[in-house]
């Protein structure tokens, strides 16, 4: 009953969000794109929310959320004083003491706060739940798009726009009461946030962006904020370094800046994480692959023998791992392929894949390497993306077994992987060029 009853409610809600969306974007490609992402994002909350209860039988992650979340919600609707700061305990990773065990710890603790959260405001709706999570995640995308328009000429708006809001891994793995989904709501407002201090405007504002949805994404999936800290280092970098012609004048003061942004995240990660500090994420990395390779599931690959004994660590950092690095590259970037597609879901997702490969394929083969290096230099947006595309691709690939966690764990890095390819993928002509970088000379001045 109380899915009849929030569902609907929820939907109402988050078509009056789009509709003021819409009225901030009136061009006619951003209503189109976007009424169709919208849709997209609706469709997948409830979607995926029907495969894991009938195809995967009311198994997996976002079922054990609501499973153990609800006695937890009743818990607090019983007794608001007492129970909600152990929530909020186990929302920051703390120590708590709850009437009934939660689903895990840490992040997975912090997802199931948060589960608990929406179920205490929607009645125990899981479809109302994650059809929040899903305008949520929808308005991350637009705030993406809102940030990188500006980078680009007003030609290429509306493929910047097709890659932030209409990536089918990053709607499907965005829309649902999982770890991803969550992520992403905080990696809008704070990717905004960075760029609002890159502008130099809304400094305040941007500060507090960035400052709440890295908190977020720190609790949740703190590999993305080293990600985020490395390339948004290089977009500060790069920002303030390059001059029309291609000429690069390093200003030492704009590098202390962007070094900073880099050591800040780093600490942050570290002090809270310390198994992914600089020292110790080659080990963390390959002991959560090998475990993860030894688990049964259909599913599972090997970048190394499936025998390798997990407690083995790495003594020489990532240099050890150098010669699987590629291979972690193109798993994370371009499988599962067709041929590896054991279930409907998979299936899908190589389709996704074989499109990007193929996308892939046709930049490489239209484009000379340097006329592809000259137009990722020439834009800061475009090194943000490489750097953190590559970051994460790689940090995903060398620590996941498992194509099916694969598929979410990439869905962060792609709306900008995807930006890469539709941007790339057409060689610029001489005019295209000319107009670009006048564009970037007025944009520097």
């Amino acid at each position: 009953m109380e899915d009849l009853i929030f569902a609907p409610l929820v939907l109402i809600i988050g078509f009056g969000i789009h509709q003021v969306v819409l009225r901030q974007h009136p061009r006619e490609f951003e209503q189109r794109l976007l009424n169709r992402s919208f849709l997209a994002h609706m469709t997948a909350g409830v979607g995926l929310l029907l495969v894991y209860t009938f195809y995967y039988d009311g198994a997996g992650d976002m079922m054990n959320y609501h499973r153990y979340g609800v006695p937890i919600t009743e818990a607090l609707r019983y007794d608001f004083g007492e129970v909600f700061p152990e929530v909020w305990s186990l929302f920051l990773h703390g120590e708590y003491l709850l009437p009934i065990e939660p689903v895990g710890l840490g992040s997975t603790g912090t997802m199931q706060a948060v589960a608990v959260g929406l179920f205490y405001f929607l009645g125990n709706s899981i479809y109302a739940a994650a059809l929040v999570i899903s305008v949520c995640s929808y308005i991350a995308k637009v705030l993406i798009y809102r940030a990188l328009r500006s980078e680009f000429a007003d030609a290429a708006h509306e493929k910047v726009l097709f890659a932030s809001a209409l990536s089918p891994t990053g709607i499907v793995w965005t829309c649902a009461i999982l770890k991803e989904p969550v992520l992403m709501v905080f990696f809008g407002p704070a990717f905004l946030g960075l760029k609002w201090l890159l502008d130099g405007r809304r400094i305040i504002g941007g500060v507090v962006l960035l400052t709440i949805g890295s908190a977020g994404i720190l609790l949740i999936k703190p590999y993305v904020l080293i990600a985020l800290a490395l390339a948004g280092g290089v977009w500060i970098f790069w920002a303030r370094t390059l001059r029309s012609g291609g000429n690069i004048v390093v200003k030492p003061a704009y590098f202390i800046v962007a070094a900073t942004v880099v050591l800040l995240g780093f600490t942050v990660v570290s002090n809270f994480f310390p198994s992914l500090s600089p020292d110790k994420v080659a080990e963390s990395m390959q002991y959560q692959r090998r475990v993860s390779a030894q688990e049964r599931g259909g599913s599972n690959f090997y970048l190394e023998g499936r025998e390798a004994p997990a407690q083995e660590a790495p003594k020489e950092g990532l240099l050890s791992q150098i010669a699987i690095m590629p291979l972690a590259l193109i798993t994370a970037l371009f499988r599962p392929f067709l041929f590896e597609s054991f279930s409907a879901m998979q299936f899908l997702n190589a389709i996704e894949m074989t499109w990007l490969a193929v996308m892939f394929l046709q930049m490489v083969r239209r484009n000379r390497w340097t006329d592809l290096l000259r137009r990722v230099t020439a834009n800061p947006a475009l090194m943000f993306c490489l750097v953190f595309v590559l970051v994460l691709a790689l940090g995903t690939g060398l620590s996941t077994a498992n194509l099916g966690t694969l598929s979410r764990y990439r869905a962060p890095m792609m709306p900008f992987f995807l930006l890469l390819l539709v941007i790339l993928r057409e060689p610029e002509s001489a005019p295209a060029l000319k107009s670009s970088l006048q564009s970037l000379k007025t944009v520097r001045a």
